[in-house]
């Protein structure tokens, strides 16, 4: 078997695999809406070859930049990962991600992301479910009435994108996982025309004309001249958001029947509905993370205002890197992360500790987990891993 990147000329050959597996129609002939799309791919994509050069599994990493404690890290994506069905649970998959965490931990990468079709399957190689979001649904005329000052515009591909930009940004730097964007994944978002698709965005502007929100949203037929509006993605920023977001929405309550949109964790859903009975919530797992690069993600992470050090130790089968004691010291201007013969304060596998980072467990609930034990400094350790938020709106 042969692992290696993908030539241009087998790209036909990557997409006819997944199309296979994942029982969709395969157009050879059709050309590309998003060819700048089709480069990245190629760019990232990682295939095992029979003996006889057939290809027989592929993945892709996507090189995204994500938001972790304050700080923007590399942090690729895995999609397409696909595997012919005469070569299943032979390895292919295995031996693709352990390759895929090597060339991800040469050039810098912090953590990884991916959405799985089994969170059993991929919490087998480092990965744990990275946080939830909560999808509301509701009738519009529902909604409280908005005390936003302002104007709604929409937005027009070729309008550029640096109000959009403006607000992601200042809304993603809250959410540790969420993805920091580049040019290309604003041009991959935001190119629909309205005119031939039913993906409409709305930016809300506060009365001094600063966009403190926007919405994308698709209006789905529900019934004859009736339809209901599902956001694609949403982002607000400051004292006036939420409202502007809602004065975006309030604009609908005559053209559109039910609100159906998903928000991060802790969102105050209560105080935008005038009735909180005709108001359901549901949990959505958005997706799963894992640690690349254990001595980055520890000095990267936000520590206690108290000085402290402590010894984690580290259980990691498929990137042994990162396996070992590490022993994390800081006081308020700095932190160092190395690895020591001292023993462990606390032990756990790389998935669990992948929770732990990003805040989306505490120590209190990762108890419980088989592959974690504390030995020992239990209130330093507590007050290190604490509950932060996590969000993400790309899918991939």
């Amino acid at each position: 078997m042969i692992y290696r990147k993908i030539k241009t000329s087998e790209f036909h050959e990557l997409r006819k695999l997944q199309c296979n597996v994942y029982f969709m129609k395969y157009e050879k002939d059709k050309p590309s809406t998003t060819p700048e799309m089709d480069d990245i791919r190629i760019q990232g994509a990682r295939a095992a070859f029979t003996d006889d050069g057939k290809m027989a599994a592929v993945l892709e990493m996507i090189p995204f930049h994500a938001y972790f404690d304050g700080h923007k890290i590399k942090s690729p994506g895995i999609a397409g990962i696909a595997t012919l069905l005469e070569h299943r649970r032979s390895g292919y998959v295995k031996t693709l991600l352990k390759r895929a965490y090597e060339e991800m931990g040469e050039h810098g990468a912090v953590m990884s992301y991916l959405y799985p079709f089994s969170h059993e399957y991929y919490q087998k190689y480092g990965y744990a479910q990275a946080g939830y979001a909560e999808t509301i649904k509701t009738d519009i005329t529902n909604l409280v009435k908005s005390t936003c000052t302002g104007y709604t515009k929409q937005y027009y591909p070729g309008d550029g994108y640096d109000d959009l930009k403006y607000i992601y940004g200042r809304f993603a730097k809250q959410y540790n996982c969420c993805i920091a964007r580049d040019d290309w994944r604003w041009k991959r978002l935001f190119s629909k025309d309205p005119h031939t698709e039913k993906v409409r965005v709305f930016i809300r502007y506060s009365s001094d004309g600063e966009p403190i929100a926007y919405l994308k949203m698709d209006a789905k037929e529900v019934d004859i001249y009736t339809y209901d509006m599902h956001v694609v993605e949403a982002a607000w920023h400051g004292s006036g958001g939420i409202q502007g977001l809602m004065a975006i929405i309030n604009g609908f309550k005559y053209d559109l029947r039910k609100l159906i949109m998903g928000v991060p964790s802790g969102f105050p859903t209560e105080l935008i509905v005038k009735e909180v009975w005709e108001l359901e919530v549901k949990r959505d797992h958005i997706g799963m993370n894992r640690i690349i690069s254990v001595k980055k993600a520890l000095e990267l992470m936000k520590k206690p205002i108290v000085n402290g050090s402590v010894v984690i130790g580290v259980e990691d089968k498929h990137a042994p890197w990162n396996s070992g004691n590490w022993l994390v010291k800081w006081d308020n201007a700095s932190c160092n992360v190395e690895k020591t013969e001292s023993s462990a304060d606390l032990e756990c596998g790389i998935s669990s500790l992948s929770q732990l980072v990003t805040g989306y467990m505490t120590l209190k609930e990762v108890i419980n987990i088989p592959d974690v034990n504390i030995h020992s400094n239990y209130k330093l350790l507590e007050s290190l891993f604490i509950r932060k938020p996590c969000f993400i709106w790309d899918r991939f």
